[in-house]
């Protein structure tokens, strides 16, 4: 008999959330979006395996995983190297117009007391990490849209 998975729990600390009892497939997915909101650069693994609550050799694997899976992570060692996701080599989920990412961000942000406040904050988080490739005017100033 399989255990049941487990579900993310976020608690914010400081600008980023940690994910808690996470099982490896939400933890492995949960990394490449990490990566992409990051991209292009460089994420320790140590800071990481912080934001999911597992050991630095686990995100390592982890991440050995994703590329063996065809995942494009590029892998730099030494000090000032990381982890990056090639984003050349992903597309985003959507392309808004910025009419449209004015209006998403502003309702989230309505959201703040409601039930989905946490999930709203993470999907603002993913959009203004998705704007880098919008026009410059756009993403100058994300923290206007919080």
């Amino acid at each position: 008999m399989r255990a049941p998975s487990r579900i993310y729990d976020t608690t914010l600390s400081g600008s980023s959330a940690t994910v808690c009892a996470v099982n490896r497939s939400d933890r492995l997915y949960a990394l490449v979006e990490e990566l992409r909101s990051r991209a292009p650069r460089m994420v320790r693994a140590i800071e990481l395996a912080r934001r999911f609550e597992v050991t630095t050799r686990t995100i390592e694997r982890d991440l050995l995983a994703l590329q063996e899976a065809g995942v494009p992570i590029w892998a730099q060692p030494g000090p000032g190297g990381g982890y990056s996701l090639n984003v050349e080599a992903t597309l985003p989920p959507l392309n808004l117009t910025p009419a449209e990412t004015a209006a998403i961000a502003t309702a989230l942000t309505a959201t703040r007391a409601m039930p989905f406040a946490q999930a709203g904050h993470s999907a603002l988080a993913k959009l203004t990490g998705v704007m880098a490739a919008a026009p410059k005017y756009l993403s100058d100033n994300p923290a206007a849209f919080r």
